[in-house]
């Protein structure tokens, strides 16, 4: 969702937002727990379980209107079958701070052994406001979804909603909000979770405390995690850039070297010790990192991209000539390619052709700002694609390529877009790994 890098790089992102499609019954099988017998209770759970039947939305709202009138009398009472149907209820009308408020009061009165049917039902809550969010965001509508992912954490909390809110009041320019939310998802009871959410969180709290001034919250950040992964070669470098920028050189030096002599991580990997390495100025081992991450994949467009960039930046131009040239090949509009291609010849004392190089950019109908494609789950692709309209008018066409580990194109697709749109975003499905992307002119 968001570019963390400050100074001219590209990060490698993590798999762009993906709906999740799932959901946990009330009564599915019978449990130890028994509740207390309610008549208002089972007329309401009794409606409820017509759900499944209804043919139309219409439907849907007669039954959660009838089983919420039900309800009606006691939704005072002390029985806590009636809050946990409350719940479910509210959650089905759309009523998410309401339904959240039910199961504040279900698991203050249920037995322990009911526990489960109330941490049923904040999933629920949890999985419909995470693809509320998705869709919101899909919509570039980033305050309501904002708002989703933030109020699924009063449900459950996970890493996965807050790194989304986080990122999203960073774009809508709340960095302090931003940072607060990262600290609050480092603070909270997540027993279950995963590994690359909780690096991506203490990654997104980092950079934006450095960003900020705040160098030794940040240290203290990297540091309260390593503790526990002391492996994680994402963080150690970024625990070293700030480190050099504080003036504690020998230290960042020692992890840098034993970095570059690790055999063992991904192109992934070497992407974020590049972005690292980058951003402390080091553009020798960036370039270095980088040209790693092409190894790894070569088809890769910010693994690219930045071993051009790094490498330019360390006067060593003439080597990456020929791969500027071919990202302009492979993303003809886009700005950064350009500016890449351009830079590189003018390093490398091509003025002429530097200058032939930028008015062909110049003359584009439209400039990409972004272009990416990021993996989901089980062989889903999402790919993002923004630019600046310039002359183009109209409906407007593009074909993408999808490329294998080997080079060859797996699969291709054509996207119809107004010039005015701004953006676009869209999935691939393929059973075989896509390595990368490219796509084609532009035209109506």
């Amino acid at each position: 969702m968001s570019n963390m890098v400050r100074t001219g790089v590209r990060a490698a992102t993590a798999a762009t937002l993906a709906s999740i499609f799932t959901s946990a019954g009330l009564f599915g099988q019978e449990q130890e727990c028994q509740f207390e017998p309610n008549p208002a209770a089972a007329t309401a759970s009794e409606a409820l379980q017509r759900l499944a039947e209804a043919a139309t939305a219409a439907d849907s709202l007669a039954i959660l209107t009838e089983a919420w009138e039900a309800l009606g009398s006691e939704l005072d009472s002390d029985n806590p079958v009636v809050p946990l149907l409350g719940a479910q209820v509210q959650m089905g009308l759309g009523n998410f701070p309401e339904a959240a408020g039910f199961l504040d009061r279900y698991d203050a009165t249920a037995a322990p052994e009911c526990a489960m049917h109330g941490d049923a039902q904040r999933y629920n809550g949890w999985v419909r406001l995470y693809n509320q969010g998705v869709t919101a965001y899909g919509a570039s509508d980033f305050e309501a979804a904002l708002e989703a992912f933030m109020l699924a954490n009063d449900f459950k909390p996970d890493l996965r909603t807050y790194g989304n809110a986080a990122l999203l009041q960073s774009q809508l320019g709340d960095n302090a909000g931003a940072i607060e939310t990262y600290q609050a998802a480092l603070a909270a009871d997540i027993p279950d979770a995963d590994a690359e959410s909780l690096r991506s969180t203490v990654r997104g709290l980092g950079d934006m405390l450095t960003e900020a001034g705040r160098a030794d919250e940040a240290l203290q950040t990297y540091s309260d995690y390593l503790a526990n992964y002391p492996d994680d070669v994402v963080i150690q470098i970024r625990y070293a850039g700030v480190l050099a920028e504080q003036g504690q050189t020998d230290e960042s030096a020692a992890i840098y070297a034993a970095t570059l002599e690790r055999t063992d991580l991904t192109y992934q990997q070497w992407l974020e010790v590049g972005v690292g390495f980058y951003n402390a100025q080091n553009f020798s081992d960036a370039a270095t990192a980088f040209g790693k991450a092409r190894e790894g994949n070569p088809y890769n467009k910010e693994a690219m991209e930045n071993y051009v960039n790094a490498s330019i930046q360390s006067d060593r131009p003439g080597t990456v000539i020929a791969l500027a040239d071919t990202l302009t090949q492979w993303y003809p509009y886009d700005a950064m390619a350009h500016q890449l291609h351009f830079q590189a010849l003018g390093r490398a004392a091509m003025n002429e052709r530097a200058m032939e190089v930028m008015g062909v950019e110049q003359e584009l109908p439209l400039s990409v700002t972004f272009a990416q494609m990021a993996a989901a789950a089980n062989g889903r692709y999402i790919v993002q694609f923004a630019f600046t309209n310039r002359t183009a008018e109209g409906t407007l066409q593009v074909a993408f390529e999808f490329i294998d580990a080997s080079g060859q194109v797996v699969t291709e697709q054509t996207q119809t877009f107004e010039a005015d749109s701004g953006s676009f975003t869209f999935e691939i499905q393929s059973d075989v790994p896509l390595a990368g992307f490219r796509y084609g002119t532009i035209g109506g």
